[in-house]
């Protein structure tokens, strides 16, 4: 339950405009502020924001699965948007008192950043709300992968026991290399090297403080791929990470390496990657996510021996909440004109920033974009 909002006076002056400096702590004082919030399948989550906003902010509850008929007097008060949509620039243009899109998930890739931006709409995805849950998840499916879980389950289950011919790997002293530093990456570094594992990443966003604080190494992809025994998976999905991986980056891995995915399906190529699997370019992988979902039933990879398969399931109970407080603290900043806090930069212009300086990283063809 999302719960610690401040005391709320409301007055009637109308949401202050954000600021590009000064205190990022909201005060106690709120307007009435105009709030689009993305109709939910679940009552739970519907009472749950209810009651955590309660008389703060006017909510509009909107199916945003039909954007392009959300009402044009709606959108002409709205004052911030919570979930995950993608206005038109006529939409933009009926909505003058916008100011901020607020996402509970981590990916943003619905949302056309650089249009917002262009009509002075700022974007924040959940902040980390679920970076503990999914660094959880990850560590779970390597040591599902590295103990042989579900093949010593069905030994015993069905038969025949076997604990002879034992095959389980340890984690510690491995090197993990991590594709994305951003919450989710740095939460599963963390707990990784807590189990005496090596972190290696790589980022458009190189964290040199990380490096001096923790030993983590940068390493350019290639690199990465070729030196890591187990490789996960953490960026949005763009242009540029679109099927990054795929035939030829998978064969730069080690044939006795782990992928594990748990960002988004589109990042993967999943024929490529089932042929990985089946020719022994890698030893096994751990798929969270997956470029249609659900996943088919009659998918080959459901038939194979050496993956972890979850429904896109990561996410812990305690990540709603987290992100609900987040969304909330953001519309209290919005309200006091306060700078936002976790606003979406967009990934393709670091792309675009860092391939100026690194012009060798070759990015474009390891995705199949040239």
């Amino acid at each position: 339950m999302v719960s610690h909002l401040p005391e709320k006076t409301l007055n009637s002056s109308g949401p202050r405009q954000p600021t590009a400096s000064g205190s990022a702590t909201p005060s106690n004082e709120f307007t009435m502020i105009n709030v689009l919030v993305s109709k939910t399948e679940h009552d739970r989550d519907k009472v749950l924001i209810e009651a955590a906003v309660a008389d703060a902010f006017t909510l509009h509850w909107v199916d945003f699965t039909d954007a392009e008929n959300i009402p044009q007097s709606v959108l002409a008060e709205a004052d911030a948007i919570v979930g995950r949509v993608n206005l038109t620039d006529a939409q933009y243009a009926l909505a003058p008192k916008l100011k901020l899109v607020q996402t509970l998930k981590a990916g943003y890739e619905m949302i056309d950043v650089n249009r917002a931006q262009r009509h002075g709409v700022a974007v924040s995805n959940n902040g980390g709300a679920n970076a503990i849950s999914v660094a959880e998840h990850v560590l779970m499916v390597m040591l599902a992968l590295y103990r042989q879980l579900l093949f010593h389950h069905n030994s015993v289950a069905q038969g025949p026991w076997e604990n002879r011919k034992l095959q389980n790997r340890e984690l510690h002293g491995k090197t993990l290399g991590i594709i994305g530093m951003g919450h989710i990456g740095q939460a599963l570094a963390e707990r990784a090297q807590a189990l005496g594992m090596n972190i290696s990443y790589f980022d458009v966003v190189r964290k040199e403080g990380l490096e001096q604080e923790r030993g983590y190494r940068f390493q350019m992809l290639p690199k990465l791929l070729a030196n890591s025994d187990i490789v996960s998976v953490h960026v949005p999905l763009t242009d540029y990470t679109r099927n990054l991986i795929n035939r030829r980056t998978l064969k730069m891995m080690r044939p006795d390496a782990l992928l594990i995915n748990a960002a988004r399906g589109g990042v993967q190529d999943e024929a490529a990657l089932h042929e990985a699997l089946t020719c022994g370019w890698i030893a096994g992988a751990g798929l969270d996510v997956f470029q249609t979902e659900p996943l088919p039933e009659s998918s080959p990879l459901c038939v194979l021996t050496n993956v972890v398969l979850t429904p896109h399931s990561a996410p812990a109970l305690e990540t709603y909440p987290r992100a609900m407080q987040h969304a909330l603290g953001n519309l209290q900043r919005l309200d006091q004109g306060v700078p936002l806090v976790n606003l979406v930069v967009d990934h393709e212009t670091n792309t675009q920033t860092f391939l100026q300086h690194h012009p060798d990283a070759d990015l474009g063809s390891l995705n199949h974009r040239a």
